[in-house]
């Protein structure tokens, strides 16, 4: 029991303050374009410019695929057969009418949260792609998608299943995927990928007979391929969802959050709104307020990308390039 206890603790999503200011960090938002831009869409994780670009217009029910990866996750992701992105979020409509991502696991902690949306985007410290909605969802699908993400929201990550997942005991597998669960409905504990289809199935996005929230990885989401035989046959995302577009803050940039300027550092853009989190109840998230503004530089942004990182074998689906 203490081994199983310990293996959680060690494998589990970071377990520190989920309300310290690292976890919640102040940034510049753009005025222009707050929700930012997406480059051309395309089933590829090597981060590039891809241009033309478009304004994000964001929609309930967008999928947010994020890459972070450092050696401790990416050898997880390997003992796990899977790799980039390892981490996602959905759009929903927050009850003040703004849009916000819900997310198990937030920033690595332990937590649930629903964050704003234009706060997340310009917080978040690695690579960002967006699969939007193809159409947009109903005043009922997008109820039941809040009241979904309001039941989650503050609850612990499923540690416990998030451990299973490197074990012989995990759903994904050849053969035993196929008779796995399906979504469970709110409630729950849950961890990304799980809080994703859970919410999509429970908005009646998608054919919840043949999702498998706990067998499914965000990589699965990002490719519409799998390595798992049944998640192959049955991609969750594929017809409703536009292919994955990397996110930017500023036409031109390709490089990791982390490297976009913070406050109070110069912001090398037009104006933007500087946002920083306002602490209130004790033991809960602060909410993002704008403090004020700067014009920035207002002068034109150079062509700013980082050389991509190297892509593993398990980055790739085998699959990827055969037609369907």
């Amino acid at each position: 029991m203490f081994q199983a206890v310990a293996l959680s603790l060690v494998l589990s999503p970071g377990i520190g303050d989920p309300v310290g200011p690292k976890t919640y960090p102040p940034v510049y938002i753009p005025v222009e374009a707050p929700f930012g831009y997406l480059y051309q869409p395309t089933y590829n994780v090597h981060t590039a410019v891809r241009l033309p670009t478009t304004q994000y217009a964001p929609k309930a029910g967008d999928v947010l695929l994020l890459s972070d990866t450092n050696p401790f996750w990416t050898a997880l992701y390997r003992l796990a057969f899977t790799g980039r992105p390892g981490h996602c979020g959905i759009v929903v409509t927050m009850p003040d009418g703004r849009l916000g991502v819900l997310e198990a696991g937030f920033n690595d902690s332990i937590w649930t949260r629903i964050t704003p949306l234009d706060y997340r985007l310009a917080q978040f410290s690695g690579y960002i792609w967006v699969r939007q909605r193809r159409l947009p969802l109903t005043a009922e699908q997008d109820a039941r998608l809040t009241a979904f993400a309001l039941a989650a929201e503050g609850k612990r990550y499923a540690v416990t299943t998030f451990v299973v997942q490197i074990t012989p005991l995990s759903p994904r597998g050849p053969l035993r995927t196929a008779f796995a669960s399906g979504p469970h409905g709110p409630g729950r504990r849950l961890f990304c990928t799980e809080a994703v289809l859970e919410s999509a199935a429970y908005a009646g996005l998608i054919d919840p007979s043949t999702t498998r929230p706990t067998a499914t990885y965000p990589q699965d989401l990002f490719y519409d391929r799998s390595r798992n035989p049944y998640i192959d046959r049955h991609p969750p995302l594929l017809g409703g969802w536009a292919p994955p577009g990397q996110w930017t803050p500023v036409v031109g940039w390709s490089i990791k959050g982390k490297e976009v300027p913070k406050p109070p550092s110069v912001w090398p853009a037009g104006p933007a709104d500087v946002v920083y989190p306002v602490y209130g109840s004790r033991n809960q998230p602060p909410a993002p307020v704008v403090v004020g503004s700067v014009p920035g530089e207002l002068r034109e942004v150079a062509l700013v990308e980082q050389r991509p990182q190297r892509l593993g074998f398990f980055d790739r689906p085998p699959l990827l390039d055969r037609r369907r």
